[in-house]
């Protein structure tokens, strides 16, 4: 039998302290090594198919209905997004809300016949008080004071959702 003395105390000790913090660090590190990231998409509206979405023509019209869980409270949500290539970057979408930034009407996509000469670049058009938008949301007529609201597309197993209740403002 060996005999205890402080040397051999404080090295057992030593080793079993680094033995405990082994075991409780491993698992952890181990954890964060995982790259499979699952969202909840319980508060986001599903758009489509990633791929059925990178399709044109540009800009398209999404339609979506979801509910919404929150807590205990369940909302009913229908409504559309207007979609196009992010003119910045080609590989990313820019979802556009179609709520107008004057008053909070909805812009709605303009025919090619009720375009004039003067503005071939109007896309959207609210009929509240006369804001236009070009393809991208910007704004290039009337009283709006910026481009339309855009979400931050979450991508999972190819699914397109958004954050159908926190639109990011533009400037």
């Amino acid at each position: 039998m060996e005999k205890w003395n402080r040397r051999t105390f404080l090295k057992n000790g030593t080793k079993g302290t680094l033995g405990m913090l082994t075991l409780a660090v491993v698992p952890i590190s181990l954890t964060a090594c995982n790259n499979e990231e699952t969202i909840d998409t319980s508060s986001l509206a599903k758009l489509g198919l990633l791929d059925d979405i990178k399709k044109g023509p540009f800009p398209k019209k999404i339609n979506y209905s979801t509910t919404i869980k929150d807590a205990w409270v369940e909302q009913k949500r229908e409504g559309f997004v207007y979609v196009n290539v992010d003119p910045e970057n080609a590989n990313n979408l820019l979802i556009m809300s179609p709520v107008c930034t004057h008053l909070g009407c909805i812009a709605g996509e303009v025919s090619d016949d009720e375009k004039s000469e003067s503005s071939k670049e109007l896309t959207f058009y609210c009929p509240c008080h006369g804001g236009e938008y070009d393809e991208f949301g910007i704004n290039i007529g009337g009283p709006p004071p910026r481009p339309l609201d855009i979400f931050q597309p979450i991508i999972q197993n190819n699914e397109v959702y958004i954050p159908v209740l926190s639109s990011t403002e533009r400037t």
